[in-house]
């Protein structure tokens, strides 16, 4: 899983306890500056503010945490998320700056969270919409996209009404971003052994 720091860094989860941090040169070279290892399994990450990434753990009652360029890690209270644990593939999450929210997304409950960081405030979106969702990313004006189980991209506000549905043509998407320029959306699956990226316009 790679995300974005800014237009010089990246980072690289390339497996469930190590995040590369990347330096991109003008070049397009690519230079590992520095390899961090987690005290917990990493099943998704997304960029949170600054040098501090959102991380969804693996097997672990802190559902979600935070860590930063250097390794250090912290925890975020007041989650109204489930108390469980979750596998692989089971849980994503982001983080959705103007509203200081975080979205987090529950396979199995079949529900999306959105939860405010700094109001402890919370909203869940069920809909027929959105089985088993999966990837999450922020969109424009604090809405976010979420993975639907079947073939499209749901987009939802803050307060977890559905707002639109994409249609997309691949089958169960699993992870989702958006162009910097808010009008495609990049999508990712893995289906029966194959794995396969698409761009799609945003209508």
């Amino acid at each position: 899983m790679l995300v974005q720091l800014n237009k010089d860094f990246i980072l690289f989860l390339f497996n469930r306890n190590s995040i590369a941090l990347l330096s991109v040169d003008n070049d397009s070279t690519i230079t590992l500056v520095n390899t961090i290892t987690t005290s917990f399994d990493c099943g998704s990450i997304s960029h949170m503010h600054d040098d501090t990434f959102l991380v969804c753990t693996l097997e672990d009652r802190r559902t979600v945490r935070t860590i930063d360029t250097h390794g250090k890690e912290g925890d975020i209270e007041h989650l109204r998320i489930p108390d469980k644990t979750y596998s692989i593939g089971k849980s994503a999450c982001c983080y959705i700056p103007t509203s200081q929210a975080i979205v987090f997304s529950d396979e199995e409950q079949g529900t999306v969270y959105i939860c405010g960081t700094m109001s402890g405030k919370g909203h869940e979106a069920t809909d027929v919409k959105i089985p088993g969702p999966k990837g999450v990313c922020a969109g424009p004006l604090g809405t976010a996209f979420v993975c639907s189980s079947y073939t499209s991209i749901i987009q939802i506000s803050q307060n977890g009404e559905v707002l639109k549905s994409h249609y997309i043509d691949m089958f169960y998407p699993r992870a989702v971003t958006v162009s910097k320029d808010g009008t495609r959306l990049v999508v990712a699956t893995s289906t029966q052994g194959q794995k396969m990226i698409k761009l799609f316009r945003i209508e």
